[in-house]
């Protein structure tokens, strides 16, 4: 055999073990789907009207800038401008397909000292690419005890090495969101020598108001 065995990343895990119990899978009539969610593919709620076609043209069949389509780079600049007052330029940004390969990307290309530290209770995909990549990292605490919100504090505690914290913020599955100071605070911890921080905002729009 050529390929180690990879084991499915957890949401699949728990898809399996419910089709064994119950003879279907978990989303289909009948079930909740707890562990798998699906795009929306409806309008949102007083929002604009989905477009029915969508025009593809041979500019569009091209290979893609490796950085992004700049007009949409800008777009993404001018979105975090507007909402969040920050100061960036579309070359601040980079863009990928989906979260998941930017996440995969940047883990791969860290130095090799650097340790990730992420809460016990994060998005299961992050723990499957660490452990794919061979990346060292260290949980750190999160239960009812501390509300499933481990203070900055339990990231930054001073280990050997460089460290990088990875986040979800809104976090999957906890849906606790660290907004304000709380944000704040870990912003500047990862200015601190030796620390970094990694923030998947995939679920950013699912917070009221968004928050970044």
């Amino acid at each position: 055999m050529y390929l180690r065995y990879v084991p499915p990343m957890g949401i699949y895990e728990t898809l399996y073990a419910f089709l064994g119990a119950f003879g279907t899978y978990m989303g289909e009539p009948g079930t909740n789907p707890w562990s798998q969610g699906f795009p929306r593919t409806v309008a949102l709620p007083d929002g604009p009207a989905l477009p029915s076609t969508v025009t593809v043209t041979s500019e569009h069949r091209k290979y893609p800038k490796a950085w992004g389509l700049p007009s949409l780079r800008e777009a993404i600049a001018a979105y975090y401008r507007q909402s969040y007052g920050v100061e960036i330029t579309a070359e601040n940004v980079m863009v990928f397909a989906g979260g998941r390969p930017a996440i995969v990307a940047l883990l791969l290309f860290l130095e090799p000292d650097i340790e990730v530290r992420l809460a016990s209770t994060e998005y299961t995909p992050y723990y499957d690419v660490l452990e794919g990549l061979r990346r060292p990292y260290h949980l750190v605490h999160s239960g009812v005890d501390n509300g499933f919100r481990p203070p900055v504090a339990a990231y930054t505690a001073p280990r050997d090495g460089r460290t990088l914290m990875l986040l979800s913020n809104p976090c999957n599955p906890t849906g606790v969101t660290r907004t304000g100071e709380e944000l704040a605070a870990l912003v500047a911890a990862s200015a601190q020598d030796g620390m970094g921080l990694l923030v998947d905002e995939a679920y950013e729009l699912l917070h009221d108001e968004p928050v970044s």
